[in-house]
């Protein structure tokens, strides 16, 4: 577009959105493209369906679906944690396409062309929003326990007024369910989730073309119901759950395994890296993916292998049925901590143990007389590396037992938990609670690193980058070399929504897992 045209749409919007709203927020920390937040939208508060996108809040983003091109935008958080935590209904705006959303005791406009926000109060509880078929540019209308009020365009100040002359209102799920009785009739099966779970209704919108219906819920996620079906269609944005507890780098993106919570199933989830595109693995009805927590994620071939609560769970990642490896099926313990692909079969860390369960899928024993804790696995040719509560150790084929090199033996400086390994080109590289220890491939000297921990608190996990490691800790997570302190330190509470608990580069990107969401950050905005 030609500069000149640009300001002039720039000048055009803002002067259809009225001058700055007191209150709005555009200056964060992060912009929108460098951290990008992606949560459970399993729960959906509010649907509005517009010309050209489709608008669904969860109680902490508001996404667009664009039906003509069949892709996502956002999520998009605002200024403020909790603002959307009591959104229950949203229309949009006919003239600059803007977002306004009613809560309990006000209202929140947010408008995508500019990423601004803006939010207000109204005396009593807000029983329903209208817009005005017949005045546009009049705004919000909101009829409360105390009456009508009106937010004029440009103004952040809700006024007494009449009701508007020809309302138009959000759809109650309530009264789609009278239109579509058999939404109604098949509740049971719509609603189920994984595990024997119920969701409910909790918002709906006719799409603009008139070709059907979005439906939100609280537990199921968005729906579709195209005119003439008796059955919606999931439509999958960000994840089922809150706590994003593995990641595995895959092509174009990233799976993220999510812990089973009081409202949400355990899932599995395809995040693709321009975040357009998201696909989720749960299971049976009966039965979910049983797991409750994840420790670990890899993959072999088109099978997904997570390390979990309940053993080693096997899932195809074309829907077939899952397997489980457990205690009964030959691992040393259910309580797997570990695992990793080694030339077509799976390395498996329990907690007293370790096994490989080979390409024929079988479990074979491991480093026999070894029952302590396996942390982290990892493999170089024939030698299988893992970290114990007692430093590295490693097995050969062939030979039983696990052995230790000597100078990690005889130094008690090396004698303590090694959580996780890495390797960077041909340097092996462990991650204790406190900091990095590496050998020397030219040498086989093991050195330790500088103390990590006093800035990012107890350490969980390292991923290659450059000529070192992004480093997660309970308090953050940061660049480090092996000899290096930490750099570009970023925060939980000011740079991340909640504590680390994985992390990979994939791509352009740093995919952080945290107990609060996936986080996605450009690298070259927090490149040290």
């Amino acid at each position: 577009m030609p500069r000149l045209a640009a300001v002039r749409l720039f000048f055009g919007v803002m002067l259809l959105a009225g001058p700055p709203l007191q209150g709005q927020s555009s200056l964060t920390r992060w912009s929108q493209e460098d951290r990008t937040v992606i949560g459970d939208f399993s729960h959906i508060t509010s649907i509005a369906a517009g010309q050209m996108q489709v608008f669904v809040t969860s109680p902490n983003a508001v996404v667009l679906w664009n039906p003509g091109f069949r892709e996502w935008e956002g999520p998009y958080q605002p200024p403020t944690a909790g603002y959307l935590g009591f959104v229950f209904q949203s229309l949009v705006d006919p003239i600059d396409q803007s977002l306004w959303m009613a809560t309990v005791n006000g209202w929140i406009l947010f408008q995508p062309a500019i990423q601004l926000w803006d939010r207000g109060t109204v005396p009593g509880r807000v029983l329903t929003i209208a817009l005005d078929r017949a005045d546009p540019l009049a705004g919000l209308f909101l009829r409360t326990t105390s009456g009508w009020f009106q937010v004029q365009r440009g103004s952040s100040i809700a006024s007494p007024s009449a009701p508007p002359t020809a309302p138009q209102v959000p759809t109650t799920p309530q009264q789609l369910i009278r239109l579509n009785p058999a939404l109604d009739a098949n509740r049971a099966a719509i609603l189920q989730t994984p595990g024997m779970g119920t969701a409910q209704y909790s918002a709906a919108a006719e799409a603009f073309d008139k070709q059907g219906w979005y439906i939100g819920t609280l537990g199921a996620g968005l729906l579709f119901l195209p005119v003439g079906a008796a059955i919606p269609v999931p439509m999958t944005f960000g994840l089922m759950g809150p706590v994003a507890r593995a990641l595995y780098r895959a092509p174009r993106g990233v799976w993220v395994a999510t812990n089973q919570t009081g409202s949400a199933p355990a899932a599995l989830t395809y995040v693709r890296d321009d975040l357009r595109s998201f696909s989720s693995l749960t299971g049976s009805l009966a039965f979910g993916l049983r797991f409750h927590r994840a420790a670990q994620l890899t993959g072999l071939g088109r099978d997904l292998w997570l390390a979990s609560d309940i053993g080693i769970v096997r899932v195809p990642t074309d829907g077939a049925s899952i397997e489980v490896f457990d205690y009964t099926r030959g691992l040393p313990d259910d309580r797997v901590l570990s695992v990793a692909a080694y030339r077509g079969a799976v390395v498996v860390g329990t907690f007293r143990g370790v096994a490989l369960i080979d390409d024929s899928l079988k479990v074979r024993p491991v480093g026999a007389g070894f029952t302590g804790r396996a942390w982290a696995v990892t493999s170089s040719a024939d030698t299988v590396w893992f970290g114990t509560d007692l430093g590295l150790r490693y097995a050969l084929p062939g030979i039983t037992g696990l052995f230790q090199p000597r100078q990690l033996s005889e130094s008690p400086s090396f004698q303590v938990a090694v959580l996780d390994i890495a390797w960077k080109a041909d340097t092996l590289v462990g991650m204790t609670n406190d900091q990095l220890l590496w050998r020397d491939p030219a040498t086989s000297e093991w050195t330790l690193g500088p103390n990590l921990s006093g800035v990012l608190g107890r350490l969980r996990r390292i991923a290659l980058f450059d000529d070192g490691f992004w480093v997660a800790g309970e308090r953050g997570i940061a660049f480090a070399t092996v000899a290096s302190p930490p750099r570009a330190v970023l925060r939980v509470g000011e740079d991340l929504p909640g504590i680390p608990l994985d992390l990979t580069v994939q791509g352009d990107f740093l995919w952080v897992g945290t107990d609060a969401g996936l986080v996605r950050w450009r690298l070259d905005a927090i490149r040290p």
